[in-house]
């Protein structure tokens, strides 16, 4: 009974910790999700001053902060939800529209990314806006061939004017 009990205790003991960690997690989340809207405006900031054409020694300064941001965010565990190129994941991407493919491979995949996903240790904080590749096969060429060969034949079928009135007794029209 005494080892049962030591079982029981070590149990709600990991379940403790299982829930601390989870807890702490939640808490890094929190605090870092106040900073995506400043981090996305700097990246469009640099997106910005690099199509006016501003001198590249800004741009490169404005990316050094950005790249210490990212650091830090690292650092507490933050990754970047995969973007362009990846399968679509409705757990971590909000499909914001559907973008026709004419290839089959892209089908289901993200072609753009609007706004840039973010999540800690597998806890998705804010998830990826993304425009999804959707592919539509073009009608098989069988398919095609049998419908035209279904139509002649119909037309083959259908009593012209002159097969009308010769059935029906009547002289042909012909010359």
């Amino acid at each position: 009974a005494y080892t049962k009990k030591q079982e029981e205790v070590e149990k709600i003991r990991q379940r403790f910790q299982r829930d601390a960690k989870l807890d702490e997690v939640k808490r890094r989340g929190d605090v870092v999700k106040v900073l995506f809207e400043p981090l996305e405006n700097l990246k469009r900031s640099i997106e910005t001053q690099r199509k006016s054409g501003i001198d590249e020694a800004h741009i490169q300064g404005l990316e050094f902060v950005q790249k210490n941001f990212m650091k830090c965010f690292h650092n507490m565990g933050l990754e970047e939800i995969p973007g362009v190129g990846s399968k679509f994941d409705p757990k971590m991407h909000d499909a914001l529209m559907n973008m026709p493919v004419d290839q089959e491979i892209h089908d289901n995949v993200v072609m753009n990314v609007h706004a840039t996903g973010y999540r800690i240790e597998g806890i998705v904080l804010r998830p990826s806006q993304v425009i999804v590749g959707q592919y539509t096969a073009p009608p098989k060429e069988e398919a095609v061939e049998e419908a035209v060969e279904e139509a002649v034949e119909e037309a083959n079928e259908a009593p012209t004017e002159n097969q009308e009135v010769e059935e029906e007794g009547g002289e042909s029209t012909e010359s």
